[in-house]
Formats: C-alpha cells, structure tokens, sequence
C-alpha cells in the first residue's frame, strides 16, 4: 500500500459478522447472557486493520434487510443459504454502536447488498484516495485496480492478506480482477446459489479465460465455431470429417455443457457483478477518521467484557499517532491532570517525611511502587518509593543522594544517567539537594516493612521486593499483587501491565513511561526527570495498584482462585525473588573453550549442506533456503504447511522432509548447534553480572496458560538436555567453592497424575509396582514379558505415553516418535485398549471444558477454552488438546510451586533455629537457585548434601496424595551437567 496516498477503509460489514459468528465459539458471553462472539471478530479484524493500514478515512457498510435487484433477476437468488440465527442478527445493533462510537458512517439501502456500496463509493472516490476494502470472503476482488485493494482474512480472524492485481492472479492462476465476474459466471457461487454452468468448474473456467479473456470471448468462439462447421467441406472418402486444430481449444463436452447453459452464464454474470451505481449519498469527509469518543468505547469495551482488547484502543487514532478525544482540543497534559485531580505528595523534607511516617505505621494494608535506575536489583539505585492506602491519595518519597560507587558503571551502560565522567557529575534527580537520605529511609520503613501484619500490595510486586531488599529493607506481609491476580482471573491473557490492566479495569489512562521519558530522539533518561513528575508518576501506579486491588480482590472468590492465588501464587513471589537475587555461578572459561568446539562444527555442517545443495548460499536466509530446497533440489512439498510467504522451513516442517533428500537432517542439526551458539554458549557470559559474578534469570509467574513458570533473561527452561549439547551447556552451571549442586525432579509426575485423575487399574498397579511405565506400556500393547521389551519398544511406548497426555494424534505421534503414521495410529489404538481408564478420563475432560468453557486441575487453577466449542476444526482441535493436558501440566505446576513453598518454609525455620544466618546470601549453607519445569536446582554446602537432600526429598514427595507414589529424583553434583545419583 502507498504511504503517500490518503487511505480509504471500507469495511463489508456483513461478510466480516458472519465469519466472526462462525469462526468463534457461541459460548462467548457477558455474565448477563449476551453472546459476544460476532462482536468480538468483527472488533478484533477492525481494530487490526486501522493499525495495520492507518487510515484517513473510515467507512461501514452493510445489507439492509429484504430483497434486492437480484432476487428480482433470479427467484433463487441466496435460495439455498440457510437463514443465519438469530443470535448473530441480535449482535448488528452492538456493531453499529460501536462504529458510532468510532465515529465510522454506516452505509446501508435497500434493494442493495454491502458489496453494491462498496463498489460505489469505490468507484466514486478518484484514484488521489487509495482504497482498502476489508472483507470475510472474495467477492470484492472484481473491484481491484490500481487504487482500489482487498484486505481480507487467510485463515480464521488472524491472519490476512492484502490483494492488489498481481496477487488476484496468483490465487486465480493468471485471471485478472477483471475476468472476475464472468469467472464466476462460468464457475457460479455456490454460497450465493448463483448457478454458473453446470459441469465447469473452477479449473476449467480459468482455462477457458485464460484462452478467451471474457464470457463474450468464449461464446462467440462457439458461435464461430458453429458456423465453420455448417461450411464445412464434405467427409473424406474414409467417412472422417477433418478437424481443424482450433477446434480442440474447447472439448466438445464442455462445448455442449457451455451450449445449453449460455442464459443461465449470463444470468450468472450479472448476478456476481456488484453494482456500481447505487443511488447512495456519500461524502468523503464524512469519513474522516481519527475523532472518536474515546471514554463511550472504552465503556462499551467493558460491557461487552473485551477488556483484553481495551489497551488497543491505543494503537489507533489519528495520523499522528494521538488517541482521539470527542474534540479538536490538544492532548491532554497527564501530569497537570493528576496535579489537579488527585492528592499526591512529594515527600522531600524531613518534616513531610516524618509526618508521613506516623500516618504509614496506622496502616494495616497499602500498595507501594518503587522507582529506580534500572531494571538490574544489584546495580540499580533506588529513586524513590511511593506509597497509597485510599483512592485518589498517595505519597512520594524522594531518595537523596544515593548512587553506589560500583553501580555508577552499570547505570551509564544503560544511559540512564547520561555520561557524567565521576560521581560528583552525576544529575541532580540522582544525587540532587533535596529528598531524603537512604539511611533515614531504611530506619524509618524498616519495621514497617518488616511486619507480617501489615499487609502489602503492589503491581509485580517481586520487583520491588528485590529492590528494598538491596536497599536494606526485608518485606513480609506480601498480600496482593495485581498482576498476578490478574493472571489468575485471565490466565489466556498477556495483558497484565499496569497500563493495561488500569485501561481495561478501570477504565483510566494512566501516565505511561513514553509520556514520562519521551520516544525516539527526543527519548530522556532518569536522569532529566524532574523529581515532581517522577513523584506524580510514582503515586499514579501505587494510586491504581491500590485501587486495582480493591476491585480484583472481589473477582477472585467469584472466579474460584482465592485459595490458589493466597495460598501457592502469593507466597511465592518473595521465593523467586530470593532465587534471582542468588542467581548461579557460570564458567565462562568453559562456554569460551566448548563455544570454539561448535564453531568448528558449524562451519564442518555449512560445508555439508553447500555439497548437498550444489553451492553456497545464505542458510539463515528463509527465502534462499526454500528457493534451494523446493526449486533447486526440487524437493516434494507434500504435506509441508505454508506462511505468508510460501512453504514453510520452520524446524516442525523440516522434520517432515529428513528423509526426502540429504541436505535435510544437516540442516536441522546445524540449526539446532548455531541457537545454541547464539542463546547460550556466547551470551550466558555477556550475561554475568559484574557486582555478584553470577547469572541472574527472572522467573514469570503471570505467563504460561498451565501456571508453569517460565523464565528469561536467559530462558534456563530452554537448553535442551535430551541432546548431548544441551548436557555439555549444563555443565557450565557451577557451584562455588565448597559447595556443590543438587538437582531435586519429579519423576514422571504428568503421567503420575493421569494414573491418579484417570484411576486406571494397569497404570495404577505399574506405578504402584515401582516399574519403568515406559516398558510396562510397551511390554502390555506389544502383548511381551517385561524383559522382552527392546529399547525400540520403550522408546515408542514413551513416546505415546507423554504424546497422550498432550493430546497427540496419530499425525503429531508419527513425528516425534519418528515412526511411519499407520505404525502410530496402531500403537494409539493398542494404547487405548490396555488403558482403557485413560481414553475414558480424556473423553471426559473434553466434555467437562466443552460444558463448563474451562479446564480445571485439582488445586482449583483455571484455564478458560470458550474455543473448545468453535466450528473451525483446527480451533477446536487445539482446545481440546488443552482441556487434556492443562489438568495434569497445570497440577504438576502447582505442586512444584507448593513443595517450593513448603521447602522454602522449612529453609527459613533452620535459619531461625539457629542456623547459618548471615545477612551475606553466600555463607549460606543452601540456597534455592532454579526451577526447570519439574525440577528444582541447590546450592549446599558439601558437607550438608545428604542431611538436605533427605528434608528436600520428604517434601516434594509429600506436596499431595495421589492415588500411586510421588517420587523424586536427587542427584548431586559440582556443575548441573555432571551429576550423581544421590541413594536415600
């Protein structure tokens, strides 16, 4: 699309409802009963493509009801169609409100269709204006030209395509948007019941375009035809008649269908061209978008309850990238609006500040906010803290003179503080006049901050948890955090920010770090902040934490999740924060020597693939690759799925040609090695933090759909240990001097739950037995003694085992096991037969979220799946793969957090009794380092490795009773690669 151009949006109302009603679950409602589901599309494609095309101009189109000028051409115009529901005829009242509220013009008019209108205005505004038409299905293409394009959606609501000509020819095999209408009038529609021809369908009427260009074109080379063959000489002496060469341009059964259904062609034509000329009043001023009611959406949004969608809002507006008030009035000023609407103080004297103090230590709950340098707890000094106990009230206190001399560095790196060359230089928002010294802070909130009974909130409250800590401060009393239980209450959501989930929940648009520090070239640092906008930033988020708790807190005993959030996500968060301030020690020297190793492997592999290939080329070039695998080598394409761009070389497509040619299985290796190379081997040195000498992950407890963490910066959850690089990168996890490591891992906890939720008999006892569930699948379904079964056998059955509980067909089972299709759909039917418990409890799972819209492990957590009830079968799929995996991955989660908790308890109780207490985190005699998935990582001291793996072993196999045994794994070890079995 041109930049220079003003753009037109004309939307196909109609075309875009119905596929959003069809392609989304019907079980999409507000807690009144409203079904939301045709809404909730056709907000999500506009929303879409007002970002993606950032228009000028905005206009709607629908049908009006009643028949139009082609019921009166043809009786049985639409005749076959069956009549939408009503449920999708109630939603175009809300459409149209939203659109008001947009400020978007409707056009409708009888005796018309949406396409009529759209043809119209297209052909009446001139090609100054480009125009886009976004629409559900393929009707407009007939319309394209140089001004004139098609946005419309590939596959469901997410995926789009823009047509312009070039492209119409791709999808139609060479037809221009001009053979359009008389394609269809050969083919027919059969969704439009226009009838075509009978007989010819769409690769036959492309060919006969792409001989004769028109529908005339055509008919008038039979009518030529005809004549020659009444002029025609007499037959040869043979009794033949000769037959010219044209003659074969058209077979002579397709002549004859063609013959006998030349009305119906023609009808057919004129029932597919859209009318261009309808008698409608159009201004293209009145278009004009950009404008809109702002708050009425906003509202709206809420009722409907799109609140996930609200934050979007955001990314639209007008040309400048301003969100629209309902007037002409500039932008307004944040920072004024909070000055005058609310009661925020900046606390930077002595007196303020101990008049606050005595008004904080009366709390018995408030929310606070910290402000700092950086993002780096250990080197990030801190700036302020802010603190709110009621609605519109809240209070800043400004740090004096605080930039530790070692951070200094750390700070520039990040150009927070610009480049002052000493500490003396360094802004005056940092080490300014005013504001009060960190020691008089620390004195004062200390035992504030330290009573359990005083009860804290905050949003992502881990991280200022983490903050004080390093500040001198110990925080208990962690009560609520607003991310989290926002998390909880949306788990499918990733709109858990504090800007968002204020736009969504209460419907305020807060101050945001853009607004604070500016973007692009005109982006500041902390340093330039003037401590009274800091100090009105800071409030605003311990005003709406606050205000966010008070509202969320109601939410979660309606939703089911008060126990789960107070008892497993809460205690949690001062655990994780512990573990990423202790953080891991690394052996860079070791990454450098292996990082040299993979080098040479890598180039050994490039070498291979340009032999197999027939010459250099980019591998990590997507295009050159597909052009060397399916041109060059011409390697078959069957079954390899396809992107934007044309087939897929994603590593899962890959997979599926290892066998077809042998550039494939180098391939996937060399790839595998250069991630690793990249993640891992030269970044987890660059990563190592100057203050502490260790690698500090963060662990998110508001992102995976299950309730597993996941962790970045780095992602320690992704090295791939089934592989032996994945093994020799963990080797590079070291302890410190007089210490060693020591790995704690559920063993087969998934399947453990799905022989406790199903009950299965044979799986039970297996279990129950201590045997290997691995040979005793494969020892049942190959119908052997268990001493029979080969490693062929267990490898199989292993992966059925774990394919079942993700919900893996005979398709997604033949790829990971790498076994033939007809192999794994036997092998899933012989499954089913020995554990007959299990297909019954998956079954039942699929029915439970089909009824109830949301999957449920035994701790209570909740994954909502509204898509399980979609009529998209690829949607539909994937939810049900969901319903039986999140019960069994979601419980694991939440036992593994329990048994942290329970561990973490029982580290805290030694240091009580008289343990190793040191403030200093290294002279501890263990510390908790990491959570992988099932397993968790130690730090002891050596002498201490037996006595702690005992107390960590009875906990984690006690977190719960199932119906088979819990059973951990420890191992101990000086790096997490190398490791020995402990025996207890």
């Amino acid at each position: 699309m041109s930049d220079k151009k003003p753009k037109l949006l004309i939307i196909d109302g109609n075309a875009l409802i119905h596929r959003s009603f069809h392609a989304l679950p019907e079980t999409m409602m507000t807690k009144t009963g409203e079904q939301t589901n045709a809404v909730y599309g056709f907000i999500m494609v506009l929303l879409k493509s007002l970002k993606d095309i950032k228009p000028e101009y905005v206009a709607l189109t629908l049908d009006k009801k009643g028949r139009t000028f082609r019921h009166e051409a043809f009786d049985d115009y639409k005749a076959h169609r069956v009549a939408a529901p009503m449920e999708l005829y109630k939603q175009i009242p809300r459409i149209k409100e939203l659109a008001r509220a947009f400020n978007i013009p409707i056009y409708e008019m009888s005796g018309y269709e949406a396409d009529d209108l759209i043809g119209t205005i297209s052909r009446h505004v001139d090609g100054s204006v480009e125009k886009i038409i976004v629409t559900g299905d393929l009707d407009t293409l007939q319309l394209v030209n140089d001004h004139t394009k098609v946005y419309t959606m590939s596959h469901g609501l997410s995926d789009n395509v823009i047509y312009d000509e070039k492209k119409v020819r791709e999808r139609f095999d060479g037809l221009g948007p001009d053979q359009m209408v008389d394609y269809k009038g050969l083919r027919g529609d059969p969704s439009d019941n226009i009838p075509g021809v009978p007989g010819i369908g769409e690769k036959t009427a492309i060919e006969l375009l792409t001989k004769f260009k028109t529908l005339d074109g055509v008919y008038k080379y039979l009518e030529n035809r005809r004549q020659k063959t009444d002029d025609r000489k007499p037959a040869s002496p043979a009794g033949k008649q000769t037959t010219e060469k044209s003659e074969e341009m058209i077979k002579p059964r397709i002549a004859e269908l063609l013959k006998t259904h030349k009305k119906q062609a023609y009808l057919s034509q004129k029932l597919a061209r859209i009318e261009c000329e309808a008698k409608i009043e159009f201004s293209l001023d009145e278009t004009k978008f950009g404008r809109f009611d702002n708050e009425k959406i906003i509202k709206l949004f809420s009722e409907l309850e799109f609140k996930s969608l609200i934050p979007r809002i955001k990314e639209i507006g007008t040309k400048d990238g301003g969100i629209a008030a309902g007037d002409e009035s500039p932008a307004e000023d944040k920072f004024e609006r909070n000055k005058k609407t609310f009661k925020y103080r900046l606390i930077d004297s002595e007196k303020s500040f101990q008049k606050f103090i005595i008004a904080l230590k009366k709390q018995k709950i408030f929310s606070l906010d910290t402000e700092t340098s950086g993002f780096d707890a250990h080197c990030s000094s801190l700036l302020g803290i802010s603190f709110s106990w009621k609605e519109g009230e809240a209070w800043f206190i400004k740090v004096k003179n605080h930039v530790s001399k070692e951070c200094v560095k750390s700070a520039r790196n990040l150009n927070l503080f610009g480049s002052p060359e000493s500490e003396d230089t360094l802004p005056p928002v940092v080490l300014g006049k005013k504001g009060i010294g960190l020691n008089k802070i620390v004195d004062a909130l200390k035992p504030v901050l330290a009573d359990p009974k005083i009860k804290k909130t905050g949003h992502n409250i881990k991280f200022d948890y983490k903050i004080l800590k390093m500040s001198g401060m110990e925080t208990t009393g962690i009560y609520f955090d607003t991310m989290i239980a926002s998390y909880l209450l949306n788990p499918g959501s990733r709109q858990h920010g504090l800007d968002a989930l204020t736009l969504s929940e209460l419907g305020f648009e807060k101050i945001s770090k853009e607004d604070l520090l500016g973007k692009g070239k005109i982006k500041i640092g902390f340093s330039e902040i003037s401590a009274e906008k800091l100090s009105l930033y800071s409030c605003e988020d311990a005003d709406f934490t606050f205000r966010l708790f008070m509202k969320l807190k109601k939410e979660l005993p309606d939703r089911g999740q008060k126990k789960l959030f107070h008892e497993i996500e809460m205690p949690l968060v001062p655990i994780l924060g512990d573990m990423e301030l202790a953080g891991i020690k690394i052996d860079a020297l070791f990454l450098e020597n292996m990082g040299e190793k993979v080098k040479k492997e890598i180039a050994k592999l490039k070498e291979k693939i340009w032999q197999s290939a027939g010459l250099e080329f980019n591998i990590n070039s997507t295009k050159q690759l597909k052009e060397i695998l399916f041109e060059k080598l011409a390697i078959s394409t069957l079954g390899v799925g396809k992107g934007k761009t044309g087939f897929s070389t994603s590593a899962g497509e890959l997979f599926k040609l290892k066998d077809k040619h042998p550039i494939i299985r180098p391939l996937m290796e060399y790839r595998e090695l250069a991630k690793l190379q990249s993640t891992y081997i030269k970044a987890l040195p660059d990563l190592i933090n100057g203050k502490t000498g260790r690698v500090h992950t963060s662990f998110n407890q508001s992102v995976t759909s299950t309730g597993r963490l996941s962790s970045t910066e780095p992602n320690l959850q992704n090295i791939p240990i089934r592989t032996e690089l994945g093994r020799e990168i963990r080797k590079a996890f070291v302890a410190e001097p007089g210490f060693k490591l020591l790995s704690a891992d559920y063993s087969q906890i998934e399947l453990r739950l799905a022989a406790h939720a199903s009950g299965d008999k044979k799986m039970l006892k297996a279990f129950r037995d201590g045997l290997d569930i691995h040979s005793a699948t494969a020892a049942e379904i190959n119908n052997l003694a268990l001493d029979k079964v080969t490693h062929e056998m267990r490898r199989e059955a292993k992966a059925v085992n774990f394919g079942i509980i993700y919900g893996q067909g005979p398709r997604g089972l033949s790829e990971s096991a790498d076994i033939p299709y007809d192999r794994a759909r036997e092998f899933i039917s012989g499954y089913f037969n020995v554990y007959a418990d299990v297909k019954k409890y998956i079954d039942e799972s699929i029915e439970s979220a089909r009824v109830k819209g949301f999957a449920e492990t035994m701790f209570g957590r909740k994954r909502y799946l509204p898509e399980i009830n979609s009529p998209a079968i690829q949607i539909k799929k994937a939810a049900e793969r969901m319903a039986i995996n999140t019960p069994l991955q979601g419980a694991a989660a939440d036992m593994i957090k329990i048994a942290m908790i329970n561990i973490s308890r029982m580290i805290n109780e030694f240091n009580a009794d008289g343990g190793e207490s040191s403030s200093r985190e290294e002279n501890k005699e263990i510390r908790m380092l990491l959570q992988v998935h099932d397993e968790l990582l130690f730090e002891v001291r050596e002498d201490k490795i037996q006595e702690w793996a005992k107390k960590i072993k009875a906990a984690m196999e006690g977190v719960a009773r199932l119906k088979v045994p819990i059973i951990a794994d420890l191992k101990t070890g000086k790096n997490w690669g190398e490791m020995e079995k402990i025996e207890i």
